[in-house]
């Protein structure tokens, strides 16, 4: 509580030198910076599974067997979107085209290039590694 009355004791004194000097009020330099929640970003990247669903749907169409681990590396820009997302563990497996797994990578890297996973404040800079495990449902 005396935070907000030493602000105000602050602004009532400049006011009052600045009446005597005619000069503007300085704005109040406070800058709260907001803290980058991880949690939000992970829900986030839950809430957009869909996408990365279709991805493998579409990949195991056309090799029911393929399956594995994925690891990207995600880097957020200032607005909380994602502005590089590189490969940092390809451990999926394809029975039928090694190709398969490859445009099964590409696809999910193009999704997440669209992701914004930050809404609430800057994020950049920020590196994240998010793993999508793949395995066809039975």
């Amino acid at each position: 509580m005396r935070a907000p009355i030493a602000l105000f004791v602050i602004a009532t004194a400049l006011s009052a030198q600045a009446r005597e000097t005619k000069r503007p009020l300085p704005a109040p330099a406070v800058a709260v910076e907001p803290v980058f929640d991880a949690e939000q970003a992970a829900r986030q990247v839950r809430a957009r599974m869909r996408s990365v669903r279709a991805c493998y749907e579409h990949a195991n169409r056309r090799d029911p067997g393929i399956e594995g681990k994925l690891r990207l590396g995600l880097e957020l820009g200032e607005a909380g979107q994602i502005v590089a997302a590189d490969v940092e563990l390809d451990g999926l497996r394809a029975v039928a085209d090694k190709s398969i797994a490859t445009e099964l990578t590409s696809c999910v890297r193009s999704q997440a290039l669209t992701w914004r996973l930050a809404p609430e404040g800057p994020a950049g800079g920020v590196h994240l590694s998010y793993v999508f495990v793949f395995a066809a449902a039975y």
